[in-house]
């Protein structure tokens, strides 16, 4: 019997993961974690509920991350100045440190990945990729 061709992308996620554990040593990040590191460092000091509404996750979710992070000292909150009752996040030193950690080891696995692909395969692998996320938002 022929196994799914989806079983693929379980792979390439299992040994994204591993590449990032051994690359960050050890500090432990769960992937939705990276993806909130990454988020807060881009917006401008986001509340939790703006970055869950901008990253499609629910509240839940994105607090418990937030949480983690502040405990971890990547992360940290501040009431904002308008709202007492909203508190915005920023990146603490070691979180943006983390940040530039992660950013580089993003970019040494994307290298990795692709070595060897032509600029055609390239493109032809993108347009696939784009397709598979288009056919998975109309499953969601």
């Amino acid at each position: 019997m022929q196994q799914p061709l989806y079983r693929w992308i379980f792979v390439l996620n299992r040994y994204h993961h591993a590449f990032i554990r051994k690359r960050l040593g050890g500090r432990s990040l769960e992937p939705r974690m990276m993806a909130v590191l990454h988020h807060i460092e881009r917006g401008d000091a986001p509340s939790q509920e703006e970055l869950s509404a901008h990253m499609g996750l629910d509240k839940t979710t994105v607090a418990h991350a937030v949480k983690s992070l502040v405990e971890k000292g990547y992360v940290q909150r501040s009431r904002d100045d308008a709202d007492r009752r909203v508190y915005r996040l920023s990146l603490t030193p070691d979180g943006q440190a983390l940040h530039r950690s992660l950013g580089e080891v993003f970019d040494e696995w994307g290298e990795g990945l692709f070595e060897g692909f032509s600029a055609a395969e390239l493109t032809r692998l993108e347009r696939v990729f784009e397709r598979l996320a288009a056919n998975a938002e109309k499953l969601t």
